[in-house]
């Protein structure tokens, strides 16, 4: 295993990067819906795409367009807390010297035997309960985000058994606990 600094893309988003971006882009496109409600309404001019629509058929175009943002959203919130995870396990595994800190240690013995192909779901956050037992349940609901990053990431061609209804403020939300509840600051993640 080559060993030395961790060089990040620096491409990664934080939580709150991508919560605002979503709700620019919902409010966007509640705005341009009540844009073409309002030319329905006033018979004036609109994109060819609703022109025979009905005002119920916009607002179900709409409502998909925003059931979608949500998957796209969720996603890209699932994605960045893992990649958070990847590259704070990465720095604390290539930190130099063994420490006192028991996390620390936990991952440089991974590191050793895994490197970089180390599986988040089996090894990194096992690791975190591990270490930090008081992280189980935000570990837990964190794992059960993957389940819909992996129904998302491939394809959603499978009907999903969550187990829970999630949508983007839950998603969000339990990223956001993940990263609160672990004992070491996580706020570069988060804002």
């Amino acid at each position: 295993m080559s060993s030395g600094a961790f060089a990040s893309s620096g491409e990664e988003l934080s939580l709150i990067r991508i919560w605002e971006w979503y709700e620019e882009t919902e409010q966007a496109i509640n705005l341009y819906q009540q844009e073409v409600i309002n030319g329905l309404i006033s018979g004036e001019r609109v994109s060819e795409t609703f022109s025979s629509m009905t005002r119920k058929e916009v607002k179900q175009y709409f409502s998909d367009h925003k059931k979608e943002l949500e998957h796209i959203v969720s996603l890209n919130i699932i994605a960045s807390t893992e990649a958070s995870l990847r590259v704070d396990y990465l720095r604390r595994a290539l930190r130099g010297k063994r420490k006192k800190n028991k996390i620390d240690n936990k991952f440089k013995e991974l590191y050793e035997k895994q490197g970089t192909r180390v599986s988040l779901r089996d090894e990194i956050l096992e690791a975190w309960k591990e270490v930090h037992p008081d992280c189980t349940e935000a570990i837990g609901d964190f794992r059960g985000a993957l389940n819909v990053r992996d129904w998302l990431a491939h394809g959603r061609y499978w009907i999903p058994r969550f187990g829970r209804k999630y949508n983007v403020t839950l998603v969000f939300n339990i990223s956001k606990n993940l990263f609160e509840n672990f004992p070491y600051d996580f706020s570069w993640a988060i804002k």
